[in-house]
């Protein structure tokens, strides 16, 4: 990977999409790393600290803005 080169962690559970967006995103020229479950993103938000996440707001296990209510203190970006 490029050191310059931007991480994003999509949090998406429709896999359809999810795979459109990354496949755009990846012909950008970012690193796409995907969660499918709101639950899992916080751990992986807060231990991978991406430089953005996309992330939905109807996920299963936890809603996107509960995810972004759980990050807030872990996460500096």
């Amino acid at each position: 990977m490029n050191e310059n080169q931007k991480t994003i962690l999509l949090v998406e559970d429709d896999v359809r999409l999810s795979d459109l967006v990354k496949d755009y995103l990846e012909k950008q020229g970012y690193t796409i790393h995907v969660e499918y479950r709101g639950d899992q993103a916080v751990n992986r938000i807060i231990t991978e600290q991406p430089d953005m996440v996309i992330l939905d707001l109807m996920l299963p296990g936890k809603d996107g803005l509960s995810v972004c209510r759980d990050i807030r203190t872990g996460y500096p970006g």
